[in-house]
């Protein structure tokens, strides 16, 4: 049954209800505090790779419109001692075609062996930071690979890789997924921008790294099967090529990039307990640590994505 309302009475609510409406919004003023800057390092050496190792400075949380030229410090004394000797780095850069950026590093002309200690020294403004490596990483073999159009997790449904691999047993170990693929201005990032390159003309490609955030400990499962479904970090075609490797990381780099994983969590989910990030370089921010991985599988998407 439909009531009849009066004038009367509806000019008496249209105010409540934009009171109403009006008290659903406050804008709280964040007074900056003092912010003390700190060197950020960051640097994962490979058997058979020259040494890339990014020097940047640290910002406050709101500070906006930050590039990785803008952040990156070229007047560091980085170098990497081994049983090689002394590798002076140099500050370097590669364009990113796909984020129509720069990004700087410092790198080496020594290449890395497997097998060995390395120790990483970055001097900046008169203060030294150090930290060590060992290169005796196992490089893992992917048994299969394979195509998901759903699956579930706690932030939804998604597409994924499936990559199944056997642990290494007799061992502490840890791992995270790693695929290359051509991208076009086509492809968009699958978080919620939704971002496509704005540089790239149409028809060209250009080689993207996509690094898997969750890092997977082996734990209690020592010489177990893995398996890991990975929802790819751009869109994707039918027919679209990809090649996909299994990196192992050191303990260290391996806690560093989880909980940087559980930090991004933490800044986007109220839920989430905020983690403090597992450096292992005194004094700054960041890690130093151990990669390997075997040769790259080939992975063509046998359709297009939802």
């Amino acid at each position: 049954m439909r009531v009849p309302v009066s004038k009367k009475s509806l000019y008496l609510m249209i105010p409540l209800v934009l009171l109403a409406l009006s008290g659903c919004i406050k804008t709280i003023p964040v007074e900056q505090q003092p912010y003390e800057e700190k060197v950020v390092i960051e640097g994962l050496i490979q058997p058979d790779s020259l040494p890339k190792i990014y020097v940047n400075r640290s910002v406050p949380f709101f500070t906006r419109d930050q590039t990785p030229s803008s952040l990156f410090l070229p007047d560091a004394e980085v170098v990497i001692v081994s049983p090689d000797g002394v590798d002076v780095l140099e500050p370097d850069s590669t364009f990113d075609r796909f984020w129509c950026r720069y990004e700087p590093f410092y790198t080496g002309s020594v290449p890395i062996r497997a097998d060995t200690q390395y120790e990483l020294r970055v001097t900046h403004r008169g203060r030294t930071y150090t930290a060590t490596a060992t290169t005796n990483l196992p490089a893992i073999e992917i048994d299969s690979l394979d195509y998901v159009a759903e699956f579930t997790d706690i932030f939804g449904g998604h597409e994924g890789v499936i990559v199944d691999f056997m642990d290494v047993p007799g061992q502490a170990n840890q791992y995270r997924f790693l695929m290359t693929r051509p991208l076009d201005n086509k492809h968009e990032t699958v978080d919620d921008r939704e971002y496509a390159s704005t540089c790239l003309p149409d028809g060209e490609l250009v080689s993207v790294d996509e690094i898997g955030r969750f890092v997977y400990f082996d734990k209690n499962l020592d010489g177990a099967p893995v398996r890991f479904v990975i929802e790819p970090a751009y869109t994707h075609r039918k027919g679209d090529l990809g090649f996909v490797a299994i990196q192992s990381l050191d303990r260290q780099a391996a806690e560093f990039y989880d909980t940087l994983d559980r930090q991004r969590e933490a800044n986007i989910n109220p839920f989430v307990e905020p983690v403090f990030l597992q450096s292992n370089i005194e004094g700054a921010i960041g890690v130093f640590g151990a990669a390997n991985s075997a040769p790259p599988v080939r992975f063509v998407f046998p359709q297009d994505a939802d």
